[in-house]
């Protein structure tokens, strides 16, 4: 197995505080990134994420600090899926008028599929980060 980390920011023309509550909307996330088609959150805080791909995961948050304005959710345990592990998380900074995101997926996947997992979650963060910047830079 091995450990794939991909991270990228965007710079947004918006507060702080209103880009953390868009982000930290975990229901909300299928209305502004792209590879995700629907997103159902479920009684237990687990969420089923439908992809556009065909495929469907179930994640949850496991830790969450308004104050410091991150979020990270990481894989339901015991899924069929070729991830061993994946952790995701957003972080938002910034002050006055202007903030900035960074989006960082860590997932643990056989050797063979590192170039592949790279090169998906780099397409998937590149996504999201097209839709907050559609959102708030317009």
């Amino acid at each position: 197995m091995a450990i794939v980390n991909v991270s990228k920011s965007i710079a947004l023309k918006a507060p702080a505080d209103q880009v953390w509550a868009f982000v930290s909307d975990f229901g909300g996330y299928a209305a502004w990134q792209p590879h995700i088609a629907s997103v159902e959150l479920r009684p237990d805080g687990d969420r089923l994420v439908n992809f556009t791909r065909g495929d469907s995961v179930l994640d949850r948050i496991s830790a969450k600090d308004d104050a410091a304005r991150t979020l990270t959710y990481e894989l339901v345990p015991g899924q069929k899926t070729p991830m061993k592990k994946l952790a995701a998380t957003f972080t938002v900074t910034g002050s006055g008028d202007n903030s900035d995101v960074e989006y960082a997926i860590e997932v643990d996947v056989p050797d063979p599929m590192q170039d592949a997992a790279r090169a998906g979650i780099g397409a998937d963060i590149d996504g999201a980060l097209a839709g907050l910047d559609a959102k708030f830079n317009g």
